[in-house]
């Protein structure tokens, strides 16, 4: 082991990535620390100017803090792990019952310094709420180790297998650094409360010999629910029902096109379940270009980029004249796909073919509050679905899957299965079947109801996008000729590249990576 100085400076290390936004400083932060040779650890220079300008603290907390600690931040935070009701912290908890809160609602981030103690080998931490000491595991802190030995600086992928037996991930020591000074240095021999600020630097070695490198609010943002909120790709959800018509979602094409517009596409498409894009050309080129540019358009058995009229050339109802009740898409697939896309071209020689939406989230809140126990029977009982219309072509999920599904930590709804047409078997008992019909029954009413019915007609150049996850769909019959056009994007990519445009690239790489 060599004893050194490190400065720690400007070079592009996946630590200085991934926790910019931890490190709130005034001044050049100097890490006294050991080290093995060849082996680095770096981080990055942030003022209290940058560290506001990219809300890590808000100004107003910096001006009602009450005091500063000579430190270059103020202190006088909130109480670590500690939050508003319904904050989300019962993410850490275990799973929990469902219900149908999509997200998590705002609460503070916590930036007042915790307590931690190192105890016979293991590293302990405060916690306000329940006023007692709690274990760190020692193997989540060298897993989460960011140094080029650990993490490749390009890919972020670990380098480094915690789970091998020989591997000793015991506490040997831990050190807070700031300035050119330690200001804690505790060792296992001793047991000392030490107190420190979010800009200081956690160090610690473990019993292989190894030094790891955190920002000490690297602690407190695992349990941060901002930090959660980042990870799921949540935003603030606004519930709707017909009055919505008044203001509906919509973003400019122009807008879209220059690329500024991606960002609030998405975003309102993640509050509301849908939004228009306006103004496009009414062209199946356009709309799929526009498509694309959100994700890859999903292959089905349909094919990819749609482009059709109502002669049934596709075995579904869809391709018809006919109604549709309000009903998501793709049931009859284990993972449904996370956007719909529709798009009328035309509309000749005839009328009707209104279109219609019910957020789903908002139907099964108002099923929550009207009967628990059919939101709950919804929740836990499994149904299956098909697609078999077509000639060598009979598709159903992996498994039955509930018409409403939970995150399984935080217990808050993540997504609506509804389609009566598509559905095949209930997996439920005999003398439990009755329940089950009872409450897809109130479901359904709820759904039904014209007040929770956004009815509109749609046009060309207007491009209706929505949540497959969340809003219900449905159309009135019609007469005449139609072409419609459009696509399906998945989950995934849709979540990704919400990510990519509403959040900054430092805190992409910090609630995707780490914890």
């Amino acid at each position: 082991m060599v004893s050194a100085m490190i400065r720690l400076g400007n070079r592009p290390s996946l630590l200085g990535r991934l926790d910019k936004h931890a490190y709130v400083s005034q001044t050049t932060i100097l890490a006294s620390c050991s080290v093995q040779p060849g082996i680095h650890s770096a981080a990055r220079n942030f003022t209290i100017g940058h560290a506001l300008r990219h809300n890590v603290i808000s100004a107003e907390q910096v001006n009602q803090s009450g005091r500063t600690d000579g430190l270059g931040l103020a202190s006088g935070f909130a109480a670590p792990f500690t939050s508003s009701p319904n904050t989300g912290a019962s993410l850490f908890k275990g799973p929990q019952q469902p219900h149908p809160n999509p997200s998590f609602e705002e609460g503070k981030s916590d930036l007042r310094p915790p307590r931690l103690r190192l105890k016979q080998g293991i590293l302990e931490i405060f916690d306000e709420r329940e006023v007692q000491y709690k274990k760190i595991s020692g193997r989540w802190l060298r897993d989460n180790c960011a140094c080029s030995r650990c993490r490749n600086q390009d890919t972020a992928q670990r380098q480094f297998n915690v789970f091998k037996g020989t591997i000793d991930c015991s506490l040997t020591s831990f050190e807070m650094t700031q300035g050119d000074k330690p200001l804690i240095s505790i060792t296992c021999e001793q047991r000392l409360c030490c107190l420190f600020v979010p800009l200081l630097i956690l160090q610690i070695i473990v019993g292989d010999g190894h030094e790891a490198q955190f920002p000490a609010a690297f602690l407190q943002r695992r349990k941060d629910t901002e930090t959660m909120r980042k990870r799921y790709g949540l935003a603030p959800t606004s519930l709707w029902g017909a009055e919505v018509a008044a203001a509906p979602p919509a973003v400019s094409f122009e807008t879209f096109s220059n690329g500024n517009g991606m960002g609030s596409l998405l975003h309102k498409i993640r509050v509301y379940g849908f939004c228009f894009l306006e103004g496009l050309p009414a062209t199946p080129e356009a709309t799929e270009t526009a498509l694309a540019a959100i994700g890859p358009i999903r292959n089905t058995h349909y094919g990819a980029f749609y482009d059709f009229t109502s002669d049934l050339s596709s075995k579904d109802t869809a391709y018809t004249s006919e109604s549709l009740e309000s009903h998501t898409d793709n049931t009859y697939f284990t993972e449904a796909a996370g956007l719909q896309a529709l798009h009328m071209l035309s509309h000749t020689e005839g009328s009707g073919g209104e279109s219609s939406l019910v957020d789903g989230f908002s139907a099964a809140a108002q099923l929550y509050s009207e009967d628990k126990d059919a939101y709950l029977r919804l929740s836990r009982t499994g149904v299956y679905a098909h697609a078999s219309g077509n000639d060598g072509i009979s598709i159903q999920p992996a498994q039955a899957l509930p018409t409403l599904s939970h995150d399984p930590q935080g217990g808050h709804l993540t997504q609506v299965r509804w389609n009566n047409a598509d559905r095949a078997g209930i997996a439920a008992q005999m003398d439990e079947l009755d329940a089950w019909y009872d409450a897809a029954a109130k479901f359904d009413a709820i759904l039904s109801n014209p007040k929770n019915q956004y009815w509109f007609q749609l046009r060309p150049g207007q491009l209706l996008i929505f949540d497959n996850w969340r809003a219900l769909h449905g159309r009135a019959a019609f007469t005449g000729k139609r072409r419609m056009c459009g696509g399906y994007i998945p989950r995934d990519d849709f979540i990704s590249k919400y990510r990519q445009t509403n959040l900054s690239p430092e805190d992409i790489a910090f609630s995707t990576v780490s914890g």
